[in-house]
């Protein structure tokens, strides 16, 4: 089955280091997998963008219909998703600026993640004004688009912590 059609499927992502993660497919393009993340069961947990670059397979699973129908009479399928342009990093990550209040950044090393605001959207890399895992705001960090590996957003941590967050223009 090609890629494309796997769009509104429940699939499998295989990462290069062998990680795992399963999604409902929303969109996928020449550099980025958009997801409704299913971390466990039944369980969506906001949505995600796999960088193709860390990707080694995407994969219908074999299950896949018995957990679709499960998850589209719980409203899930059905759902509105937010719309992003995914063709194009610059494009993409504007959209994220102007529609995602945070989001989570995971770089090469899936033990550590980053929660921040984007602030400014460059050619090859964007700058996110981060937030510490207590919800205080701390400095702007830059990141280039190919050491991401995953960007995470409205999930229970990140929208957890935007509920005890102050505004940014609480700041200096």
């Amino acid at each position: 089955m090609k890629t494309k059609e796997l769009i509104n499927k429940i699939v499998s992502v295989t990462l290069k280091n062998k990680k795992e993660f399963e999604g409902l497919l929303i969109d996928i393009s020449e550099d980025w997998c958009y997801l409704k993340y299913i971390p466990v069961d039944y369980v969506v947990d906001g949505f995600m963008l796999i960088n193709r670059r860390y990707i080694k397979n995407i994969e219908g699973l074999d299950d896949h219909n018995f957990k679709e129908n499960i998850l589209r009479l719980k409203g899930v399928i059905a759902e509105k998703n937010i719309e992003l342009n995914i063709d194009d990093n610059v494009k993409l990550l504007s959209d994220m600026q102007s529609k995602v209040e945070l989001i989570q950044i995971e770089l090469k090393d899936p033990d550590k993640c980053y929660i921040g605001k984007i602030d400014l959207v460059k050619e090859h890399s964007f700058k996110a004004r981060l937030l510490s895992p207590r919800a205080k705001w701390l400095l702007i960090e830059s990141f280039l688009y190919k050491e991401i590996r995953a960007i995470y957003f409205d999930n229970d941590y990140v929208n957890s912590l935007q509920l005890v967050s102050s505004p940014i223009s609480d700041l200096d």
